[in-house]
């Protein structure tokens, strides 16, 4: 899968390794198309659109973990949160009122309806083509002077 060429990597971790795959894919089916094929590249990964930020995508472990903490799949059956932006918004994959997709749900309201902004219909729609970027990484714009190379994180699995 290729990045837009307005998405800038500013952080990211290692891949994510088979097991924790194999769990995510066990716990969450179906998988938002493109899901695994990112994870096997890098996890935690932190995009910024435009120099405005931020898209986070979390690799597999962290996502069972997110959708535990905030009760996605008792609140919203069949879906499941794969990121977020930042700023008390949740990236999650389920079926709303444009169909099966990503939508942007607020933490505290978590209900795939009107009130979730209609991303795009996959992974590959968004960082690929940039769909639904600008209603995920709405700060104001980063100095590209204060950016450096991107940041990778290691993380030791048990």
């Amino acid at each position: 899968m290729d990045i837009n060429k307005n998405y800038r990597i500013f952080s990211y971790g290692p891949p994510a390794t088979p097991s924790d795959i194999a769990r995510f894919v066990q716990q969450y089916e179906p998988v938002p198309s493109g899901y695994v094929e990112l994870v096997n590249k890098a996890t935690g990964i932190v995009l910024l659109w435009n120099l405005r930020g931020e898209l986070r995508l979390w690799g597999p472990d962290e996502a069972i973990g997110m959708n535990e903490a905030y009760g996605v799949s008792v609140n919203l059956p069949g879906a499941v949160a794969i990121g977020d932006n930042g700023g008390g918004e949740l990236i999650i994959h389920g079926d709303g009122p444009s169909g099966a997709g990503l939508y942007l749900v607020d933490t505290g309201s978590l209900f795939l309806d009107d009130d979730a902004p209609w991303l795009a219909p996959d992974l590959k729609a968004l960082l690929e083509q940039g769909e639904g970027a600008d209603l995920v990484c709405r700060s104001e714009p980063i100095d590209p002077a204060t950016l450096g190379a991107p940041i990778f994180y290691e993380k030791d699995y048990d």
